[in-house]
């Protein structure tokens, strides 16, 4: 009896065990990365840790980040100069930079034992998903990364299906600035609007965004969209209203969105679907 009795103890216990530690591995990795301090200097990188659910591990950011608006302590420089003093005192475990950030701060921090991870540039829609689940797998969030992605996808994929066929394209002159103009270009993640909606870009042919207002009459564009600029953006629509012979202007179809140089998943879907909207209704 005594025997039976030791051996349900025994066997109690180890199951107990079991329970407690299934996978002490996953656990130490997890603790591992809730512990993990981490400086971002691409606003774009700082918005996707975000909705990674890592906000609160970020000591430090740029001042175009929207979390240095909530608290600008967390404010270490600008994507392009940034105060290597201040970084080292916050003791990260990972930077990210980007194309921007001089190659000089970059190698003070690495020689001081700090890990870089550097943006390189995004030209298309499938650029900024492959870094964006590059970027989960950095942060041991891949499966997050790559479910969303999956999901944003989908939704992508929906809302070209209900692109009307139609015998003419759209005909787009995308403005990003107005002193000097300046337009989207090809082979950029912003020119994927455009070719996603069906539509032709009327600069699909140059390399030099500045471009100019006779240029855009000439081009003919049936459809101007003007990317958010605070005031100027209204201004911009005044503006374009005393070139009469443009057919953008001759039909009303010009519109604004809001910035959509943030390279991130979420925002191409978003901006994507108001930008179809605005050309074909809902």
């Amino acid at each position: 009896m005594k025997n039976i009795l030791l051996f349900i103890i025994t066997f109690t216990f180890i199951l107990v065990s079991c329970g407690n530690n299934t996978n002490p591995h996953k656990e130490d990795k997890e603790n591992a990365m809730k512990g993990l301090r981490i400086i971002s200097l691409v606003p774009s990188i700082t918005k996707e840790i975000e909705q990674l659910g890592l906000i609160d591990q970020v000591v430090g950011a740029t001042s175009f980040c929207d979390i240095s608006k909530k608290n600008p302590k967390l404010i270490v420089g600008s994507a392009i100069s940034i105060n290597e003093e201040k970084i080292l005192l916050l003791k990260p475990d990972i930077v990210f930079s980007s194309t921007l950030t001089k190659p000089e701060s970059e190698e003070i921090l690495r020689k001081n034992g700090i890990k870089i991870v550097s943006m390189n540039k995004l030209s298309s829609f499938d650029d900024i998903c492959t870094h964006y689940i590059a970027l989960g797998k950095e942060l041991d969030k891949e499966q997050t990364a790559t479910e969303f992605v999956t999901k944003s996808r989908k939704k992508l994929d929906s809302i070209i299906s209900t692109i009307p066929k139609t015998e003419e394209r759209p005909r787009i002159f995308f403005q990003l600035g107005a002193k000097p103009l300046v337009t989207v270009l090809s082979g950029t993640f912003m020119n994927d609007f455009i070719i996603f909606a069906n539509a032709d870009n009327i600069y699909s042919d140059i390399s030099n965004i500045i471009v100019s207002r006779e240029s855009v009459v000439l081009r003919n564009p049936s459809h101007i969209i003007i990317s958010s600029m605070g005031p100027i953006c209204g201004q911009e629509k005044i503006i374009w209203n005393d070139y009469p012979d443009i057919d953008a202007v001759r039909n009303n179809n010009i519109f604004k969105v809001e910035s959509v140089s943030t390279p991130t998943v979420a925002a191409f879907v978003k901006h994507f679907e108001i930008i179809k909207n605005e050309l074909y209704g809902k």
